[in-house]
């Protein structure tokens, strides 16, 4: 019997951020946001409920050139963060056999701004036989889902083979605010990858807002794969670039 089980953690790295000072100072003042408009609250609370308003904005969204970035709006913060967190915390492909692909999902999500990019690597061994050095066979080059060969492979798509299974990644609120997407060698539909290191996620433009990505897991084994239970601790990694 050969069981499989994936455990998703993270391991965010973070770069040093540009120092920010004021925008508008003087000996007894100074400004870190400067709002055109009618007026807002920055803390606008009561016993079960917090908000954050403005009227009369003048401008709102994002503008860019080679050398600089602006958002305007009430609501934007002057330094620059990155989050990733898991959503899923363990996945269960169950009992693996030689006349059929096993697959499962874990989701995650990279919640990003002022950034002029991130990448997302996966730094970890692929499925490992509990007690031995025994390792499913990684796909280390694209391709497709193989009943009867051993491999073990991923992708940040929507599938429909060898299942219906999987998700594009969604942007949030929307593409034009955030913008991760599927790296290459994991952005094909129903074709899959592993290799320690490789990056699967990322965003080469500047980017706010958040993007929740579905990774995508096959496993196949032979007749003469190493019984037992395979298991794999998978540590991202989110790499920010300012």
């Amino acid at each position: 019997m050969r069981r499989f089980f994936v455990s998703v953690t993270a391991l965010a790295i973070f770069f040093a951020a540009p120092s920010v000072a004021a925008q508008y100072s003087s000996t007894n003042y100074q400004t870190n946001e400067l709002f055109f408009g009618t007026g807002g609250d920055l803390d606008a609370s009561s016993t079960n409920y917090k908000a954050q308003t403005a009227a009369g904005g003048l401008a709102v969204g994002s503008t860019s050139s080679a050398n600089y970035q602006a958002f305007s709006g009430f609501l934007t913060p002057n330094e620059p963060f990155l989050e990733m967190s898991i959503n899923t915390s363990t996945v269960n492909l169950g009992d693996l056999d030689a006349a059929s692909t096993k697959t499962g999902t874990a989701n995650f999500h990279v919640r990003a701004y002022l950034d002029s990019g991130y990448t997302v690597q996966t730094m970890s061994q692929p499925p490992t036989v509990t007690g031995t050095t025994a390792t499913l066979a990684p796909m280390t080059t694209l391709g497709s889902s193989s009943v009867g060969t051993e491999q073990f492979g991923i992708n940040l798509r929507a599938n429909t083979s060898p299942a219906t299974f999987g998700a594009d990644p969604v942007p949030l609120p929307d593409s034009s605010f955030a913008t991760g997407q599927a790296a290459t060698g994991y952005n094909t539909a129903n074709q899959y990858k592993y290799a320690v290191g490789d990056v699967i996620a990322q965003t080469s433009v500047n980017g706010w807002g958040m993007t929740v990505y579905t990774l995508s897991y096959i496993a196949n084994i032979a007749e003469l794969s190493e019984a037992g239970q395979y298991i794999m601790i998978q540590d991202l990694v989110v790499v920010a670039t300012y």
